[in-house]
């Protein structure tokens, strides 16, 4: 869903699925829950990212209208300094409540994630 919320509305897709390469111009972002378990896998795979390829943007997802549990913030803020920025996209209910194409058209607080989203992605390089 967040590659939907960072190609909202543009001409053309600046996002796209990890495929194991990384191609020219674009940079890497990791999408992590921001549970305990998210940001234990989140710090797996940062600690194994390749040298050669750029750090990736850390874009942690809340998944609930509350704050994250206490070892996911501890986790979160440990690993954060490792990546080339951090972003934190709310809980959005229309997104747990909706189906994809119906979520995508929500007006409202999911525009205006998914302009905030692509402000600090895309501020960043020529294309997350």
């Amino acid at each position: 869903m967040v590659i939907d919320l960072l190609n909202h509305r543009r001409a053309h897709p600046a996002a796209f699925e990890f495929a194991g390469a990384v191609p020219d111009g674009h940079s890497a972002a990791l999408v992590v829950k921001a549970t305990a378990e998210g940001a234990e896998h989140a710090a797996r795979m940062i600690a194994a990212w390749p040298g050669h390829l750029p750090r990736p943007a850390l874009i942690i997802v809340a998944d609930a209208p509350f704050p994250p549990p206490r070892l996911a913030r501890y986790r979160l803020r440990a690993i954060s300094g490792e990546a080339v920025l951090t972003v934190r996209v709310p809980y959005l209910f229309a997104l747990r409540q909706l189906d994809r194409q119906a979520a995508l058209k929500a007006r409202g607080r999911v525009t205006r994630t998914a302009r905030s989203l692509q402000r600090a992605l895309l501020s960043k390089g020529p294309n997350p």
